[in-house]
């Protein structure tokens, strides 16, 4: 039997300026597509949750990382405005019962399982290249699931405030979710979701 391979510890170096997320500025976005041969009868969505944690950042990517969680039940679906920022897919406005219903389905027991998971955490376990776009190895832990994930980010100083910007892909399948289908299939949630994320860090003096 192969011995499972050895994962990389978290990495947040303490030594490092502490800089702590602002979460009113602060946001991650999950872009979530219908898919299925009667897609055309449903929507895909805009998900915007509230992001809470910390930020070290060293005098190199290397000596940085950073810690954060994100409150499932911050996370509200289909905001107008962030719809509208997102293109042709997300065009036609969703009514407030489908969203309130797409809401209490995504927080259930068969999607994040919020009453027992309800925080999604990202954690730092590397960071390479320059300080201002580095290449970001994270260990996310999403419904009592961890998966390491690497991505690109773009890194933003001035004065004491940082801007970071990045996004990624994941499967809800990585993560013990089967995606919700309707009509036996023909209507359904695509596994793949992209995520975006806007963080607005402010250092402590």
């Amino acid at each position: 039997m192969l011995a499972e391979p050895v994962r990389a510890d978290v990495n947040v170096p303490s030594a490092a300026p502490r800089y702590r997320v602002d979460p009113q500025a602060s946001e991650i976005r999950l872009l979530v597509y219908r898919d299925g041969p009667l897609a055309r009868f449903g929507h895909s969505h805009v998900v915007v949750g509230r992001v809470h944690g910390e930020i070290r950042a060293g005098d190199a990517a290397a000596a940085s990382g950073f810690r954060l969680e994100i409150p499932v039940d911050s996370f509200a679906v289909d905001p107008p405005a962030a719809r509208a920022e997102e293109g042709d897919e997300f065009a036609a406005q969703v009514s407030e019962p489908a969203r309130r219903d797409t809401r209490e389905n995504m927080l259930g027991a068969d999607v994040l399982d919020a009453a027992r998971h309800p925080l999604v955490r990202v954690e730092s376990i590397a960071l390479v290249g320059p300080q201002w776009g580095p290449t970001v190895t994270a260990r996310v832990t999403l419904r009592g699931v961890t998966r390491d994930l690497r991505f690109a980010a773009a890194v933003l100083r001035q004065d004491d405030t940082l801007v970071v910007v990045a996004g990624f892909r994941i499967r809800q399948s990585e993560f013990g979710i089967e995606p919700i289908s309707a009509l036996n299939g023909g209507l359904r949630v695509r596994d793949a979701l992209d995520i975006r994320v806007r963080l607005v860090a402010r250092r402590e003096k």
